[in-house]
């Protein structure tokens, strides 16, 4: 396998915006190129770890031989890519928990000449931003389908069992998610015989190797440097895969880190904490600047709906519940994690009015102008502790539907940081269009970026006289006139 780095091509996608770099990568006979973005991880090239897998793979039968694999935290589709391109029999299928990395996995297939679906939260297949071709890239006709879409590493996946799985893990999703995905490959996932590899850091190798163990996977071989050890583990072919469908109740405790309640901004609050977010026991900074802005430019406000931003594990939705009273909360947010631990706590509240809205939004294949494209009934993220008789979770596939024209009162955006992307002009137009008349937009951030978002505020909005501050964070609100 081999790297170079090239100018990107021009292709007027939305998501052109948030592109780094484009590499080229060489791979069993293929050559492909990669769209990397500033705003996932490796922007700038191939990572140590995906190389050494990549390697260790590239003539391993029970992987190259796979009928069907999944790509689990695909990234920009490196892995997946790479092998659906030189396996053209190979059902593959690309997961991963952020959807801006699906959105470009879905797009760099395309872009490589592979046909491939995107797939949103629900399932629900959706428009790709882009189909313009690399130039020079040429690969074989496929004969499988190739596919990408959010998903966590232990949530129920309905289009197992694989033959294989293939999986750079992150060490940040924490050890108890990714002890509980050890176990979910051998029980749920692969088939009896199948092939799971994976690369993990070397400070969890001894980890890995003992969560193989106690999943009842066969570790066949191990490569380690300084940095990872790739593992190559077999499900046994005597153990029979139990039932690939989980209650809802049961697959996020993994995730549950602690259980926090505390008196915030005037209300007494309580959450769970969440592996692989912040905020399991303390608002951060951001939150606290929020809240206590909130406060103020909230009052008096009727509210029935609510629009929050990257809502991380759900603090700030949990307040709105409790203090604005609103009748429907919309949460929008690249990170299937964020909404699943937001949704988690908003249930625990009793509150069943939550819609989820995957950043970005791309159009419902086959919706005409005018409709709206729900999903309707969603288990896939609804986090434990719901009872059996819940309401449904509504999840939309586009915005046109849940953040219509002038249809919500409160909205509170926490700018990301991203380099070299400017997220308040990303999301002003957004803003502009959904909030009604006597609405507030709150917006969070390091100081720097605040006073961006100051500076870029459209027509139509007059800035509150109020600002907090937190150790460099900076909340300021404006109001639709």
């Amino acid at each position: 396998m081999s790297a170079s780095t090239n100018n990107p091509d021009e292709s007027g996608c939305p998501l052109d915006s948030l592109v780094n770099k484009t590499i080229d990568v060489a791979y069993r006979g293929v050559r492909l190129k990669f769209d990397l973005s500033h705003a996932l991880f490796s922007s700038f090239d191939v990572d140590a770890g995906t190389r050494l897998l990549m390697k260790e793979i590239a003539h391993e039968p029970g992987i190259v031989g796979a009928r069907r694999l999944l790509d689990a935290g695909c990234g920009t589709g490196i892995i997946g890519i790479s092998l659906a391109a030189s396996c053209p029999a190979m059902d593959v299928v690309m997961r991963d928990r952020d959807f801006r990395a699906v959105a470009f996995a879905a797009r760099n297939a395309a872009r490589n000449g592979l046909p491939v679906e995107l797939y949103g939260p629900g399932g629900t297949r959706l428009e790709l931003c882009c189909t313009r071709r690399f130039s020079k890239v040429k690969v074989g006709e496929r004969v499988a389908p190739l596919g990408a879409e959010a998903g966590l590493l232990c949530e129920p996946d309905a289009r197992a069992l694989y033959d294989a799985v293939v999986s750079n893990l992150p060490a940040k999703a924490g050890p108890p998610v990714l002890a509980g995905y050890f176990e979910a490959v051998r029980a749920r996932l692969v088939r009896p015989g199948g092939t799971f590899a994976f690369v993990i850091v070397a400070p969890l190798a001894e980890k890995a190797r003992a969560w193989c163990a106690e999943a009842g996977l066969l570790l066949r071989r191990t490569i380690s440097t300084k940095n990872h050890m790739v593992a190559i583990a077999q499900v046994p072919e005597e153990l029979p895969a139990e039932n690939p469908k989980v209650a809802p109740c049961r697959w996020f405790a993994p995730y549950l880190r602690s259980h926090t309640q505390k008196r915030i901004a005037g209300v007494d609050l309580a959450w769970d904490g969440v592996h692989g977010l912040p905020e399991f026991d303390e608002p951060s900074y951001a939150t606290s600047c929020t809240l206590a802005l909130a406060r103020k430019v909230f009052a008096g406000l009727l509210v029935r709906r609510a629009l929050v931003i990257e809502p991380g594990v759900g603090i700030v939705p949990v307040w709105m519940r409790a203090v604005l009273g609103p009748q429907e909360i919309i949460l929008k947010s690249h990170d299937a994690l964020a909404l699943a631990a937001s949704l988690h706590n908003l249930r625990n509240t009793d509150f069943r009015g939550v819609v989820l809205v995957p950043e970005p939004a791309f159009l419902e294949v086959g919706v005409q102008e005018g409709q709206m494209p729900m999903n309707g009934v969603e288990e896939r993220l609804d986090g434990g502790g719901v009872s059996s008789g819940a309401a449904p979770v509504v999840i939309a596939t586009s915005t046109r539907g849940p953040l219509e024209a002038a249809s919500i009162d409160a909205v509170v955006l926490f700018l990301e940081d991203i380099p070299a992307f400017d997220v308040a002009a990303y999301y002003w137009p957004l803003i502009s269009k959904v909030v009604k008349s006597g609405g507030v937009a709150l917006i969070v951030g390091e100081s720097t970026k605040t006073e961006r978002a100051m500076r870029q505020k459209p027509p139509g909005f007059s800035k509150y006289p109020f600002v907090e501050r937190r150790k460099g964070w900076e909340a300021v609100a404006f109001r639709r006139d």
